[in-house]
């Protein structure tokens, strides 16, 4: 096993035991905070199971060398497990983790919570949008260090199966040279 596949697993267990953890430290936490650590620790422990598969990168031409572009991986394979509930009114909560094979065919972990809204009826298609609040980890942005993201999310939505997609943009500096458009979906078991 490779250091940063260790990482990710040592990275994975470490977040699901704060993940268990946090419903009882909650009410230290100052008030939307507490709104917001309690979502979790409810989801998690409410949740239904999910398993997550990804997917697709698609590598934007226009922010990307035609050269770089032909280097990167496309194919980010990958799997992760979640737990969601949904709201009375069709909205989603869920927390996840997912490892996958990123850009440069290299393990990432990440593992957050999302948020949807969905529009329609529930027992047809539905599109929804919303946006993910997690810890990523991958080998080549701060040495391996879980570092916070935040990304919009676009759903298309039938019964217990959603095909997600993300936008994630082009930064300055050295994190990222161009924009990628992510795809995964995720498959309910309950």
């Amino acid at each position: 096993m490779g250091r940063g596949a260790l990482r990710a697993g040592v990275f994975a267990l470490c977040m699901a035991a704060s993940v268990s953890a946090c419903a009882f430290e909650c009410a230290q936490l100052p008030g939307s905070l507490d709104d917001g650590c309690r979502r979790i620790a409810d989801t998690y422990r409410d949740g239904d199971n999910e398993v997550l598969l990804s997917g697709y990168a698609y590598h934007v031409p226009a922010t990307w060398s035609p050269e770089r572009r032909a280097e990167l991986n496309s194919v980010a394979w990958g799997f992760g497990i979640g737990r969601t509930v949904e709201d009375p009114d069709g909205d989603t909560h869920t927390v996840f983790f997912l490892g996958f094979l990123d850009s440069h065919r290299n393990l990432q972990a990440q593992v957050g919570y999302a948020y949807h809204t969905f529009f329609g009826p529930r027992d047809g298609v539905q599109v929804g949008v919303g946006y993910t609040l997690m810890l990523a980890q991958r080998p080549d942005i701060w040495n391996g260090v879980p570092f916070p993201v935040a990304l919009p999310l676009a759903a298309v939505r039938y019964r217990k199966a959603t095909l997600e997609a993300t936008y994630i943009p082009t930064l300055s500096g050295s994190i990222n040279h161009g924009s990628t458009v992510y795809l995964f979906g995720r498959i309910g078991l309950d």
